[in-house]
């Protein structure tokens, strides 16, 4: 009896709070326009989309490209269709997405169909669409974007349509009849380069151009697809542009060493003549020179970030003129977050700032959150000096894998407070190692939408995770939802960095409090997954995971170790397997050395 009562209070609070008070809405299909209807998936999932209207027309009025604006808000559905498209790489390949999109809902592709048009337009930005939806087939659909642009205006048209594009393997496909509200759609990105490294989404090459990523991880988007920002060096580049020692950093005033570096990059841009970005950045340690002259210049800028500088920029200066494209990355990291004081970042230079010395839990305007706060002032000083700021956002934990990740609404915060101070790049670290056993999956999907929208609304941000959950986690999703408002809504709870374990949070008390709570959610969760149980279940370890952590159990800590490396989860940042022979008796956490904290 105790644990219903608990439960009825929890979700009648949760569920006025994100369903009715935040959204004003009793279903994620409601929030955005859309009526719930039967529909099938490409798995198989289910999802709302579909709506009611008039039957398809079937004139064959010419397509009009740039043709009167379009009356807002009337339907158009569609059941015959016909795809036109240029003739470049990237205009053929946005033509089949659509055209194989379309006929898996069931709609009929027929040269006298309602013609949708894709065409680039060399006048407009790269990444750059504009979409014109008409009701009658005088004008029928257009895209025109530029040459990535195109390919991005095929799916936000089929996101119109009620198509979703969760994970690799989770795509929803609406059934019934497929509908576009007309009126225009004018995107034009506010990051120039958008990254992740979530796996398996961030890894995978289509659902990287599904969602908007212009570079992928370890992997090549093709001409076709659109292409990508062509990194090189990456990061941590000084043991290879200067022969320094992976375990120091080298002497920046002297010169032999910074025409090393200049001949070294000169070789790789004559190699690579794909590369727009090249890393000339700091080794991964504290171990900057203090010889007398970087010591000076150190104490000259007030940050070790201006002797840094004057090394990047006197790269930057000596390719400039024969090789104008090209951007010079470094990165403001660890001793060299502090923006220096004199020298400035040469145009043809970014500054990856990296959110290393960060509470991953509060905003950066957080009046009781003090490293938010100075990092937040660092930022500010470089958005002052710097015309190409990117950042690195830390969003993973690499110390504690598995358990829950409480920044599900903090990266929405900041990223619109990037996009307010002119950032121009973003990186998203996560689980580069392995699937995930908390939230992995849900985070990708709202960070690659947030880096495509910094400024989405609240009601915007709850339909994307409440569309994914449902689709993601079967009936039962609800309940998932609930158990997120709980452990990561509370902003007045404590600091947590990547490396810090959850107690830091929410204290073991406050998790032994909960409970009751937390195992119905899940059990009924579990109960009402249907094919989607395998998710649930591996999500679920996030939470027996904090359980083992307040509570050792020598039995489930051995039935817990069995289910994790049945799924190939990772401990954390590179760890696999636990230590041989190591002792499940006491706290899971204290199992073995952390090396971070």
């Amino acid at each position: 009896m105790k644990r219903l009562l608990i439960l009825s209070l929890c979700a009648s609070m949760l569920l006025s709070c994100f369903l009715t008070g935040c959204n004003n809405t009793a279903d994620p299909a409601e929030s955005t326009g859309e009526a719930t209807a039967t529909e099938k998936a490409t798995t198989q999932e289910t999802e709302p989309a579909g709506t009611t209207s008039e039957e398809t027309e079937s004139e064959t009025e010419p397509v009009i490209d740039n043709g009167p604006m379009p009356e807002a808000g009337q339907e158009r559905s569609l059941s015959n269709v016909a795809v036109v498209a240029g003739d470049s790489a990237t205009e053929v390949y946005a033509a089949a997405e659509l055209t194989k999109y379309l006929e898996l809902a069931d709609v009929t592709m027929k040269d006298d169909g309602y013609p949708i048009k894709i065409s680039i337009d060399p006048e407009m930005g790269e990444e750059s669409y504009r979409i014109k939806i008409f009701r009658k087939s005088t004008n029928g659909t257009t895209i025109v974007g530029g040459n990535r642009g195109v390919i991005y205006g095929v799916y936000r048209l089929l996101e119109e349509m009620g198509f979703r594009f969760f994970t690799p393997e989770l795509e929803v496909i609406p059934e019934g009849r497929v509908a576009l509200i007309t009126g225009v759609i004018e995107y034009e990105p506010v990051f120039e380069m958008r990254q992740s490294s979530w796996i398996p989404s961030a890894s995978d090459i289509d659902w990287c151009v599904k969602n908007g990523l212009n570079q992928g991880t370890w992997l090549d988007i093709p001409e076709e697809k659109g292409d990508e920002w062509s990194y090189y060096l990456w990061c941590h580049s000084f043991a290879e542009i200067t022969g320094t020692p992976w375990e120091s950093q080298p002497c920046l005033t002297d010169p032999a060493i910074l025409e090393t570096a200049k001949a070294y990059v000169r070789n790789v841009l004559e190699t690579r003549p794909k590369a727009q970005i090249i890393s000339i950045s700091q080794n991964d340690n504290y171990n900057y020179c203090k010889c007398e002259n970087c010591a000076a210049v150190d104490a000259e800028e007030g940050s070790p970030s201006g002797t840094l500088l004057r090394f990047v920029n006197a790269i930057a200066a000596d390719i400039a003129e024969d090789y104008p494209d090209v951007i010079v990355d470094t990165l403001a990291y660890q001793y060299t977050q502090t923006a220096p004081k004199i020298t400035k970042p040469l145009p043809n230079v970014c500054v990856r700032l990296c959110s290393l010395h960060c509470c991953s839990i509060h905003g950066f305007d957080d009046p009781n959150c003090r490293e938010n706060q100075n990092f937040a002032k660092d930022l500010l000083d470089w958005e002052k000096i710097c015309d190409r700021l990117y950042i690195w956002d830390y969003t993973n934990c690499f110390a504690y894998a598995i358990p829950t990740y409480e920044n599900l609404f903090s990266i929405r915060e900041k990223m619109r407070f990037y996009a307010d101070h002119n950032v121009k790049g973003m990186f998203t670290q996560g689980n580069s190692d392995s699937v995930s056993g908390e939230f992995g999956d849900l985070r990708a999907y709202l960070l690659a939408k947030l880096m495509q929208n910094p400024y989405m609304t609240d009601r915007e941000y709850d339909t994307h995770m409440n569309e994914f959950l449902k689709a993601y986690y079967g009936e039962g999703w609800m309940h998932i939802r609930a158990y997120i408002e709980l452990v990561c809504r509370d902003q007045d709870s404590g600091c947590r960095a990547f490396y810090f374990d959850p107690f830091m949070v929410h204290d073991a008390n406050w998790y032994q409090s909960m409970e009751d709570t937390f195992d119905l959610l899940w059990d009924k969760a579990e109960e009402k997954a249907g094919d989607r149980l395998a998710y649930v279940q591996r999500s679920r370890l996030q939470w027996r995971y904090i359980k083992l952590m307040y509570a050792p159990n020598e039995e489930e800590a051995k039935k817990f170790v069995e289910d994790v490396t049945a799924a190939g989860i990772y401990w954390r940042e590179g760890v696999k397997s636990l230590p041989e022979g190591v002792s499940m008796s006491g706290p899971i956490h204290l199992w073995m050395d952390n090396p971070f904290t």
